[in-house]
């Protein structure tokens, strides 16, 4: 008899129970449990006919990070287990379906953010969908540069629409493994800039690649495929504060990457296409071998047709250079890493490349120092083209690059392939 008490006390009064002596409870256990953070839970409302619960919004603060929630809906909640016994989570949720809108997350000590519109999560088909996701700073490009005394890389990524389908659920709430069957990633846009204009920190610890950061993880994670579809990267470098940035772009990338994994023999492959600089399209294939703990893969692509003129939105971050002209009928290259060591070559076919150097102060070149300096490097440093000789021949460039501490991933990609483009263009 005395098990039914708690049922019809439920009933009867489970509104005034739930959102004063559960809610403050429940707080009062999580602040006890981790010393440090606070847990506050805005009004509690439930149906126990429709195993719906209800809280307007959550807030959670710890040491370094805040999380605030508004409205979050839990649907399907096994609540037999909850009023009889201390269950599994993986018991109580068993078909559970949740729905939060606005969540804000903040780690001020790194100065950036996530924002998430809304959250969707269904146990029983294995599912969750995150629409309006954005990793963000805090503040502007000048305060976030600011706080760091010395170089550092800025990032900025969009994901209007994230579908996460065949996630194992249980596994997930039992911390066993990180399992799901694929991921689908809808026009998401990926920005990092670099202040070129401070020294590299002496004292930083080398940022993760890839293989790193899977190693990172304890639990196994397995990933069959990742698609995105219409995506966009670009790249940026500044050597003055408030000027206009180098920008690298590449557009309407469709991507796909399949056996993403931190465990086994296998490799994780990339391949994607799109633009580049919105003028020649690309192709891009990366195998990134699982096992090895340095850093080791392939990659290769290809490069249409483009007006080189194009590259000056990338060369703005050098005050003095600009290309006058050119054109490329087509460029390729490969490259293979090993313990973190780039070689491999870049062909391209191109013809009428001129550079002009400019005035410092101008951004002209007006003065016979310039038209002097510029018919120099045009001469005497500059290929103007690259085309197969009466033999069939032409220059290849060669890649030869050692990853630096200080390299992000993505910029030890390119500085190894830049590598190539500087050889295969210079005399």
């Amino acid at each position: 008899m005395f098990l039914l008490a708690p049922t019809v006390l439920i009933v009867l009064f489970g509104g005034g129970i739930l959102d004063h002596y559960v809610k403050r409870k429940t707080e009062q256990a999580f602040d006890k449990a981790y010393p440090g953070s606070v847990l506050r839970i805005g009004r509690l409302d439930y149906s126990l006919s429709a195993h719906r619960l209800i809280a307007q919004s959550v807030t959670l603060s710890a040491t370094n990070s805040t999380l605030k929630v508004g409205r979050i809906s839990v649907l399907g909640l096994r609540w037999a287990g909850l009023l009889w016994g201390t269950p599994a989570l993986a018991d109580v949720l068993a078909k559970a379906n949740l729905d939060a809108t606005n969540l804000d997350l903040e780690f001020p000590q790194t100065h950036y953010g996530i924002r998430c519109a809304r959250l969707q999560s269904s146990v029983p088909r294995s599912e969750l969908i995150a629409e309006g996701t954005e990793l963000r700073t805090l503040g502007g490009d000048e305060e976030f540069f600011a706080a760091h005394d010395y170089r550092t890389t800025r990032f900025h990524l969009i994901i209007p629409e994230c579908r996460v389908l065949g996630l194992e659920y249980g596994e997930l709430f039992a911390a066993k493994s990180y399992r799901a069957g694929s991921i689908q990633l809808l026009r998401p846009s990926f920005d990092a800039l670099v202040d070129l204009d401070k020294p590299a920190d002496p004292f930083q610890k080398s940022p993760l690649m890839v293989n790193e950061a899977l190693a990172a993880i304890r639990q196994p994670l397995q990933v069959d495929s990742l698609s995105t579809t219409d995506g966009s990267v670009r790249y940026g470098e500044r050597l003055v504060p408030g000027v206009a940035p180098g920008m690298l772009t590449f557009g309407a990338i469709d991507m796909t990457i399949d056996g993403i994994a931190n465990r086994g023999e296998s490799a994780i492959v990339l391949r994607a296409t799109g633009n580049f600089m919105d003028a020649g399209p690309f192709n891009f294939l990366m195998a990134i071998p699982i096992t090895p703990a340095d850093l080791s893969l392939r990659y290769s692509g290809s490069l249409g047709a483009m007006n080189l003129t194009n590259l000056d939105a990338f060369l703005a971050v050098d005050p003095r250079t600009r290309i006058r002209s050119g054109t490329v009928k087509e460029a390729a290259f490969d490259i293979n890493v090993t313990a973190g060591q780039a070689r491999g070559h870049v062909r391209a076919s191109y013809q009428n490349l001129e550079i002009a150097l400019l005035d410092q102060k101008t951004g002209a070149e007006n003065g016979f120092d310039d038209r002097i300096d510029s018919f120099v490097a045009n001469a005497l440093k500059i290929r103007s083209a690259n085309a197969p000789n009466a033999l069939g021949l032409s220059k290849e460039g060669a890649v030869s690059y050692i990853r630096k501490p200080a390299d992000e991933f993505q910029e030890f990609l390119w500085f190894a392939l830049r590598t190539g483009v500087l050889d295969i263009i210079s005399h």
